[in-house]
């Protein structure tokens, strides 16, 4: 699916919203609202959105 359509499915007219926050640019970020209708959209568990936070903060440290 692309930035672009994911952003239309979810009441958006571009794909800007969803770019900024997959690069973390202009404070832009998904919030608990954005990422349960991400997972509505994609038709998966919500939690699967989360399953690789561990290794990315170990990455971070």
């Amino acid at each position: 699916m692309t930035q672009l359509r994911l952003a239309v499915e979810m009441g958006h007219q571009t794909a800007g919203l969803i770019s900024c926050a997959e690069a973390g640019i202009n404070n832009k970020h998904f919030n608990i609202e954005h990422l349960a209708t991400i997972a509505k959209i994609l038709d998966i568990p919500i939690i699967t959105l989360f399953e690789s936070v561990d290794q990315i903060l170990k990455k971070s440290d």
